[in-house]
């Protein structure tokens, strides 16, 4: 393989638009130093890729998993997807070691932060949707967080409580907070939803039991959060 070709391929993917594929690994600062240039940063492809991953994400645990309640799909999604996760993705394709930096971010040791590797994998499936189409998009999610599915599948399900927890703490924010909202059905079929707090951020769930619900809510709860 030529070094012009594997400067556009990734993950078996190969760009056509070889300018698209640089405003995938470029991050704010570098823009920001480099106006003159015209260059631009990949939020708006993350914001896109955000919104594939999950979709992707979400069709294929409907698939797999067909009898899992609501709660429980959300709480599977949110273990695939959440920040640490997609960094992992992000740091086996090499997309930090790619991604162009300004000189404070690369000084402050941004290339080697969690973050960067979660939203640059996104910002990369964003591009991937916008030089290939969603199928293509499609096979590279699913390519790349093969191994993750199947750990799901072989293992039982990581709490996304606890997966949150573990966020608070990185983060150094107080822990969440659970509270339910309501009870719902009669004493055999009980239904609850319940409200997690997380400084200012807050999220509901629902399920068949209140460890269910606050599952549930935990998981998109992570959805809100910065990557």
């Amino acid at each position: 393989m030529s070094e012009e070709k594997a400067a556009l391929e990734i993950a078996g993917y190969r760009f056509r638009d070889a300018e698209l594929l640089a405003t995938a690994l470029t991050h704010t600062s570098y823009a920001v130093e480099h106006r003159a240039d015209a260059a631009q940063d990949f939020e708006r492809l993350e914001f896109l890729g955000d919104a594939v991953v999950s979709l992707v994400v979400a069709e294929e645990l409907f698939r797999r998993f067909p009898g899992a309640t609501e709660g429980k799909l959300t709480t599977l999604r949110a273990a695939l997807v959440w920040r640490d996760a997609l960094a992992e993705l992000g740091r086996s394709l090499g997309l930090p070691d790619h991604a162009r930096l300004g000189r404070g971010a690369e000084e402050s040791g941004g290339r080697a932060r969690t973050g960067l590797a979660a939203r640059l994998y996104e910002s990369f499936v964003g591009a991937v949707y916008v030089d290939g189409g969603f199928e293509r998009a499609k096979r590279v999610v699913l390519d790349t967080m093969r191994d993750a599915f199947q750990r799901i599948e072989d293992s039982p399900p990581v709490s996304t409580k606890n997966v949150l927890q573990q966020w608070a703490h990185s983060a150094h924010v107080p822990v969440p907070v659970y509270r339910v909202l309501e009870i719902t059905g009669p004493l055999h079929e009980k239904g609850y939803v319940v409200e997690v707090r997380l400084g200012d951020n807050v999220a509901q769930g629902t399920g068949s039991s209140k460890r269910e619900a606050e599952e549930a809510a935990a998981g998109k709860l992570l959805g809100m959060l910065d990557h």
